[in-house]
Formats: structure tokens, sequence, C-alpha cells
């Protein structure tokens, strides 16, 4: 701890003394008219000397004999000059940790610790002091670049459908159909990247006040610790994911070195999980099943040939039915008989229990007689949801699953459904 006085002697350096006798502090002190007291609010022992007069709010006035205890207890050493105090000068003097006052002395440490003990006081000449009554700030530009990086690691976790749309529709064969789809999926993703960082200062900025006590300040020599690169490279737009500084340094989890010159080398492995829309043009193909007939419109006719034909040969195109349609006549006919028989015990039966499922999605709405009503285009737990109109691409949709219903698509529930067969849906007359 310092006093606030400055001293412009060339020679004080040679002036300077230590000792560790309370009694010659003691009288040092109260031929300056001075007191022992606490600084507030510092970072050291706050051990200092105030004059009387002096002795304000940041101070904390105390015996010579608490002083004492506290000078011995915290193994300090008293350095001062000895020139008598003029006006309201104090002079130099300094109260310093013992290891402080063996390190800036030009005596050996044991010839100095012997005469410490002793209580004697030392003259000696005190190496690389300097008092400057204002705080030097630097401020140091770091300039960081990746020279490498490389992804070790990378892993789709989950992946989300957001939409798909069809926007080519082509018959390849008579069979296979083929699609053009537009597909837009939100990827979330692992991955685990290797970086190869260097830094350097690319700029020293130090503030300083004019108040010192010499006439000149000698150049700082800028040592940029490696802790400080270290944090600029995680505060930078370097490092993808959201840290903080302080807690990954302390971890120890980055390798940094100095390398030519005044660069620092800084290697580290960042693992992160991301979330990223990606938009995919797909082309799909498909072989048809089954087809069904919708509907039919005769919109031209062209005779491109024709002939008269005998009486005689017309009369042979009247023969009788084949063993198939006589066949299908007696089925009918056994039809009818089961109809009759049968009837009444099939109506006093209990209804059938009408399920719903994706399954359905893609046939056809019929009503009783059979008239066209339009195509289940999605089935939501026991609700179906009817497009009157659906095309090719809605058929095809539907059956995959990829759509959902539109606005125009009406819904209605198992009650109003008859009966389900294999291709169409089947709902009461109203």
């Amino acid at each position: 701890m310092a006093n606030d006085s400055s001293s412009t002697d060339t020679d004080t350096a040679n002036k300077r003394r230590m000792t560790t006798d309370t009694e010659r502090i003691r009288e040092w002190a109260e031929a300056r008219d001075a007191v022992p007291v606490r600084v507030r609010d510092r970072d050291d022992h706050g051990h200092s000397f105030a004059r009387r007069d002096e002795v304000g709010e940041t101070h904390e006035e105390y015996t010579w004999d608490e002083f004492n205890n506290r000078f011995q207890d915290e193994d300090l050493v008293f350095v001062y000059h000895e020139e008598e105090p003029s006006g309201n000068e104090m002079g130099f003097f300094e109260i310093v940790d013992r290891e402080q006052a063996f390190e800036r002395t030009d005596l050996g440490r044991d010839e100095l610790e012997d005469s410490l003990r002793r209580g004697e006081t030392v003259t000696t000449e005190i190496v690389e002091t300097q008092v400057v009554e204002q705080e030097i700030v630097e401020r140091d530009t770091i300039e960081s670049e990746v020279v490498d990086t490389e992804v070790v690691e990378r892993e789709v976790v989950d992946s989300e459908l957001l939409s798909r749309e069809i926007v080519d529709t082509e018959f390849v064969s008579d069979d296979t159909i083929e699609l053009i789809v537009d597909e837009t999926t939100l990827d979330t993703i692992e991955e685990i990247e290797r970086y190869t960082v260097e830094s350097r200062v690319v700029d020293v900025d130090i503030e300083q006040d004019e108040a010192i006590e010499r006439d000149e300040i000698e150049a700082v020599e800028t040592d940029i610790e490696l802790d400080t690169v270290q944090r600029s490279i995680l505060e930078s737009d370097v490092v993808r994911s959201d840290v903080m500084a302080d807690e990954v340094i302390e971890r120890e989890v980055i390798q940094s070195q100095r390398t030519e010159g005044d660069a620092v080398q800084s290697e580290l492995i960042e693992r992160r999980t991301v979330e990223e829309e990606v938009v995919e043009q797909v082309r799909m193909r498909y072989m048809l099943e089954e087809t069904e007939l919708l509907e039919s419109e005769m919109v031209a006719s062209d005779v491109i040939e024709g002939e008269i034909i005998d009486v005689e040969e017309y009369g042979e195109m009247e023969a009788e039915p084949t063993g198939e349609v006589a066949t299908e006549s007696a089925e009918a006919t056994a039809g009818t008989e089961t109809d009759t028989g049968m009837g009444a015990t099939d109506e006093a039966a209990e209804p059938a229990i009408i399920e719903l499922s994706r399954d359905e999605q893609g046939k056809d709405v019929v009503d009783e007689n059979g008239n066209q009503i339009g195509m289940i285009a999605e089935v939501e737990e026991q609700t179906a949801y009817i497009d009157p109109e659906p095309g090719l691409t809605d058929r095809l949709k539907a059956r995959l699953d990829w759509g959902g219903h539109g606005d125009d698509d009406y819904p209605i529930d198992t009650a109003q459904i008859k009966e389900i067969t294999d291709d169409e849906v089947v709902i009461h007359s109203e």
C-alpha cells in the first residue's frame, strides 16, 4: 500500500529503506502527524497512514497496538524515505508483503530476511518501483480467423414433413405413373465440428492519466493472456452455439498455444443440435394395381367400316345364352330364394358396426342407388371427409395419405354409412 505523494528526486531509489520495527515506523508517522488507517474497498491489505486532519470516510482509523498486531500477523514490511517532511507532504512510503519486498531489493534474500527479523532498518535500492497516480487501461483488439474446420459427425435424429405438393403427373406406360413432388421437411440434426482458429493482436490502445510521479512512462509490453484469446473466440461468431465463455474456459476444453510471432493457435470441438428446413423436389414412380371407370361420355363417332349382313347370319347371333349366362341366371334365382327364405332373419339381426380406417381414403362414395357422390379424401378417427369433385391428383394424395382435406370437403360419421366394400363406401340415402 503506497501513499499518494510523489517525488521528483532522481536519487530517491538509493534513499529508500525497509524495516519491520514498529517503533521506528511509529516515530516516522508521528513526525508527520500521521495515524495508522485502513483504506476501505481496496483489493490489497489496505494498511496505510493518513494525516490526522485528512482522515476521511474512506479511512478506518485504529490504534497503534492494533497496527502493531496486524503488521506482524500479516508479515508486512515498511518501505520509506528518511528525509524530514516539508509542508503538507508526508514523503514516500509503502507497506508491502515480505515476499514482494524480497523481490524488489538488490540485497540477497537471506541477508535481508535476517536483518528484518532482527528489526533492523535496511537501506537498499528498490528495483522496478514506479508510483503512479492513475490506472492504466490496456485494450487489445484481437482478430481471430478459422484456418481449418471439419464436421466429424452429423446425424439426422428427427425429420418432420411440413408440406408436400404434386407439381407434375405423367403416365410413362400403361400401368406406371410418374410424379414430380415438392417436399419441405424440418430436420433435427446432431453434429460435431472441429475448429482450428488463429488469433493475433491487431491493435493495442492504452489509456492513462497524465499525473504520474516521474516525467516519462516506459513502453508497455503487451503479452496477451491465452484465456483472453479464448474468450474473444467464444464471444465472436466463430462458434455457432450460445455458450458462457467463463464456464468453457474454466473447463479447459480449448487448447491454445503461441506460434510464430504474436499469433495464438486454438483448437476446439463444438457439439450442437440444429434445425434445418429443407426443400427438395423428388421423382416418384408407382405401378397401377387396379383401374376403375368412374364415368364415360362419347365425344365423337366415325364409321370406319360397315356391311349389310344376311338375315340368317343375324339369327345365328341371337342364339341361346351361353353356359356362363345360364349359370348367372341360376345364381340369380338362388339369390331370390335366399332373399325370400332368409330375409326376415337378416332384417331382425343387429346392424353391423361400421369402423373407418385410413384404408378407406381414395374410395368412391355412392348412395344406396349407386349414384356417385364423391371420394373419401381423409379419415380422422371415425369421421370421413368427402371430396365432391376429386381429380387424379386428389385420388393419389388420398391413397398415399399425403394430403388432408380441403375447405370444400364435408364430413360424415359412421352412422351415415351403410356399407364399406373393397372399392366403395355406401351411405344411406336421405
